[in-house]
Order: C-alpha cells, then structure tokens, then sequence
C-alpha cells in the first residue's frame, strides 16, 4: 500500500510538471527576437532607412571635403584622413544595413511584403556600390555569414557593382509585384514607382562609372536605359532624406545645422574655391548662393576695425599669395564676405566662430543670405529641417549630357546641361517655404537673372571648342548643383578629371598624392585576419582607369 502510494504520488508530479511546461513553453518567444510570422517588416525597413542615411552622410562629408566644397584640413592628403575615420560609416554597412536587409528579406517574402523586399535591395545596392567608390575591393560574398565565417575576404570590385547592379533588377521585379505598401518609407511614402525608376537611375550612376572600365558593356546598358528613360526625371521623383526640427535628443535636425547653428556660432569651415565658383568664376553671381550660403558678416573689416584683432581672426589676409597657386586662384576668403578657408588649411582656429560663411537654407534647412549680418544661432531658419539630396533629377540630365559627349549616346548635350541647371534652381529656390522660411523678395533671383546665368552657360558650351571643353561646361554646372553631396562630387572629379574641374590646388606646395580610395578602416583591418591595409592612397577603384599621375589634385 505505501509503495502504491509512491507510486501515484511520482505520475501526479510528472504530471503536474509536464503541465508547467506546456504552460512556460507559450512564454518562450522572446518579444525583442520575432519569429517569421510576428516580424514587424515595417520596423525593420524603417530601421535600414535609417541606417541607410547615416552611411550616406559620413561618405558625402569626406566626398566633399576632397573636392572643396568644405575644408579638408590636411595639410597633406596622407595626413588628412586615417583607417578609424571611417570605422563608423563601415560598421554602419556592415553591422547594421546589411544585417537588417539579409534578415528582412526572408520575413518580408514570408509575408508576401515585397514592395519592403525591393526597397532593402535598393538601399543595399546604393550601399555595395558606394562602398567601392571609396575604398576599391570590399568584402561582399563572405561577408554578414555571422560565425560561419568571421573573417570574410575581400571581393574585387567589379564584381561588386555587377551584384549591385544584379540587385537592383531583383528589386525591379520585386517593386512590381503585388504586395502591401510599407507603412512609414521615409523616402518615398511607399511609391513603388518611384522606387523601380531610382532603381533604374542607380544603374545609368554605375554605368557611367562603369564605362571607364568596360564601355562596352556600359553603352548597351546606358543606351537600353535612356531609350527607356524611366529614370528620376523630375523633382517629384528626388531621392532624398527629409530631417526634422526637434533639437532635443535624438536630435532629429540636418546635421550641417545641428553643428553650426549654435549659441557660439557656426564650427565647418566651407571651402573657399567652391563659394568662388558660385560668386566670381563666371563674373556673375549663381542664382542659388544666398540660398547655399549664409553670411555672418558680409564684411568682416568693417565687422573688425581693430588691425591687430583682424589679424588674429583672418591672418590668411596677412600672408603672402601662395607660390604653387597658379594665378588668379582664389585665396583666403572670396568677396562680399564669403569667407571660408582654402584647401588644406590646418593652420588653428581664430576667433571667427560668429564671422565666417555657414551652410544655408538648401540643403541644411538654415538660413537665407538676406545681408542680415548678424551671426547665427539656434532656432532661426528652417530649423534644421534639410534634407540630403542624394539623387535629384538635375543629376540625371548631367550624366545624359555626359553620356551625349563620351559614347554618342543620343541626345542634345547643351539642352541637357541647361535642363540640369534649371532643375536645380528651381528646386533650391522652392526649398525655403517647404521650411517655413520666407526670402526677402528684394534678394530672390528675378527669371531676368536665371536667365542670365543659363545663356552663360549655354554660350560657354557653344564656344567651347573641343568635346573636352564643352565636357568641362558640363562638369562644372554638375559639380555645383551637387551642393550637399559629396559622394557625387568625389566620384564625378575622378571620372573626368582636373581637366574638367580645375580646382584650387592644396595650399600646402607638396600635398601628396591624391586620395583615390580610402584606407580601409581601422575596425576591419584590425579584427580580420584576412586583412591587409592598404601602403598608400593611390589605390584606384575598378572603374578609376584614368592616368595615375596628374589626372586629379
């Protein structure tokens, strides 16, 4: 009888315990690790646009930097940037976007969401291509496979962009399905239109680098493309990333106002050769510069009269016109205020936090150039509510004329070049009341002056007297329209050269040699056992097959 009762009581408690388990194995899923089924492909898209924006922002910054429109300190490009300069950018891509888009994918198609399933391929192709454009062979195949393989190789990178551009057709096919639209694309609200045609634009961007390597392969494409033009043809179509005003952690506003509108003034020094360009290259005034910049001062000699306080703010203006500057290169400051510094400057900072030329309303959502001359501060402008114009139409009929002028593609490359600039104006002149900012209408561009600078321009084409000439007109209307943008810039001075952009040379007489392809980052040469840093800068990207020597500076 005892042992009966043992006995019963064992099978009441292995029940009992069974029944516990049933009971805690509901409460297994973790909420902050979805299954399949719950996964908020939403959140995760939401997620990789996010990642996807500050991967742009730390490229564009370098990207401009090296191509004067902000001020590279230097003084020599070796010293300029080092491998842990870009471990935040890289972890970015690799840790974050594309971990995001691997894992979202399978959920998404799961879910029958593939409209989100080609947006990630979108922004992971932009990404791998970007990537390349600044550092030449990445990893790609091996890489993301988590403890699989910990120390991917590199992958070179032509293959690279041909995967790219092999996900970017996967995501055209997908972006045509049927499928729910994402709830919060803060790109695009869900168009999957647009999303297919930047899709096809992104192909003509890797094309058109492509074709210094295979031209080939680039005409057929970029030919199969034009012919088709569904491409980002109108600013209602613009790729770019709207920030908010909110100044409070996470501070949501455009970087270049987070930074420089503050309670003690503006800290990026933007760069000299660039405000040039725009006020006195061409012996007339851009229609766009008040809205690019912003003066604090339109004339820092009458903002300081005292001599020896003006030297110690503006001591460029006491120093002798560099050597090595072929003559009538801009030093020191431009006119009427727009004062910046020069390419190279590592000198030390003066006091000129509340004197010198800030970034304005477009992109930065800052401030309109209305002679105020009163220093910046937070609060004032657009709040911060810029954007980065990552892909605008007008760069679209750049690269059209481009291909008019190197592969007889068809098209008139005048009309093109003047079609971007006047795509561009309008979108920077539109951009203030999207901000809530009011120009005074004394300082905002009459169509007598925009046409003014387009027949500039259109007779500059005319008279240019060879193919490169009029490739140079094209070029440098490019260059300025991409204000804000400097992975364009960098990779637009590569492709085409000093020929067609002749900058400001480095104020330092021996530079070095010019940074074709990054350092790889400190964060993957040090934890890869694969890895190898590179010697120098002069590494070329696959596609950068223009002369070693003397081609950019």
């Amino acid at each position: 009888m005892k042992k009966l009762m043992i006995y019963c009581s064992v099978v009441l408690l292995l029940a009992s315990c069974n029944k516990l388990n049933s009971d805690f194995n509901g409460l297994l899923n973790n909420p902050n690790q979805p299954n399949t089924a719950s996964a908020d492909v939403d959140l995760y898209l939401n997620s990789i646009q996010l990642n996807f924006a500050n991967f742009y922002s730390g490229l564009s910054n370098l990207g401009a930097q090296l191509t004067r429109m902000e001020t590279m300190f230097g003084p020599t490009y070796n010293a300029a940037y080092q491998p842990q300069t870009t471990d935040g950018t890289w972890t970015t891509a690799y840790a974050a976007l594309f971990t995001n888009v691997n894992a979202m994918i399978p959920v998404a198609y799961s879910q029958k969401k593939n409209i989100h399933v080609g947006i990630g391929k979108v922004l992971k192709a932009y990404t791998l291509m970007t990537l390349v454009d600044y550092f030449g062979d990445v990893p790609y195949s091996q890489a993301n496979k988590g403890i699989a393989n910990t120390n991917p190789a590199l992958d070179k990178g032509k293959a690279v962009y041909d995967s790219a551009v092999a996900l970017l057709n996967s995501a055209i096919t997908d972006l045509s399905s049927n499928g729910p639209t994402p709830t919060n694309d803060i790109f695009y609200g869900g168009n999957r239109a647009n999303w297919s045609t930047l899709a096809k634009t992104l192909k003509l961007k890797a094309y058109m680098n492509y074709r210094l390597a295979d031209a080939a392969t680039a005409t057929t494409n970029i030919t199969a493309l034009l012919s088709e033009n569904d491409l980002v043809n109108s600013t209602s179509q613009d790729f770019q990333y709207q920030y908010g005003s909110k100044s409070l952690a996470p501070d949501s506003r455009h970087p270049k106002y987070a930074g420089n509108y503050t309670p003690t003034g503006s800290s990026d020094y933007l760069g000299n050769y660039f405000m040039w360009t725009m006020v006195t290259e061409k012996g007339l005034i851009d229609p766009r510069t008040r809205y690019y910049f912003y003066r604090q001062t339109t004339d820092i000699t009458a903002a300081i009269t005292d001599p020896v306080t003006l030297q110690f703010t503006q001591p460029c203006r006491f120093q002798a016109y560099p050597s090595n500057y072929p003559s009538g290169t801009v030093f020191c400051m431009v006119s009427n205020g727009y004062f910046g510094r020069d390419h190279g400057d590592n000198s030390g900072t003066p006091p000129d936090n509340q004197l010198k030329t800030t970034w304005g309303v477009y992109p930065a959502g800052g401030q309109f150039d209305a002679n105020q001359n009163v220093a910046v501060k937070p609060g004032i402008g657009g709040l911060g509510q810029g954007i980065l114009p990552i892909w605008i139409s007008a760069f679209t009929d750049f690269l059209k004329a481009e291909a008019v002028l190197t592969l007889n593609a068809s098209g008139d490359g005048r009309a093109l070049t003047l079609s971007g600039i006047n795509k561009s104006i309008s979108k920077v002149m539109a951009f203030p009341s999207s901000v809530g900012v009011t120009p005074t209408a004394s300082f905002v561009p009459s169509q007598s002056t925009i046409n003014n600078y387009t027949s500039f321009v259109g007779n500059a084409y005319d008279g240019a007297a060879t193919l490169n000439d009029k490739l140079a007109v094209v070029a440098k209307e490019f260059y300025i329209s991409a204000w804000g943008n400097g992975i364009e810039s960098y990779n637009l001075y590569r492709r085409l050269g000093s020929q067609a952009i002749k900058m400001q040379p480095a104020l330092q007489p021996n530079p070095g040699s010019f940074i074709r392809s990054f350092f790889y980052p400190a964060v993957y040469v040090n934890y890869n056992n694969t890895a190898k840093q590179k010697t120098d800068l002069t590494t070329q990207v696959f596609w950068d097959t223009n002369p070693k020597t003397g081609w950019v500076y």
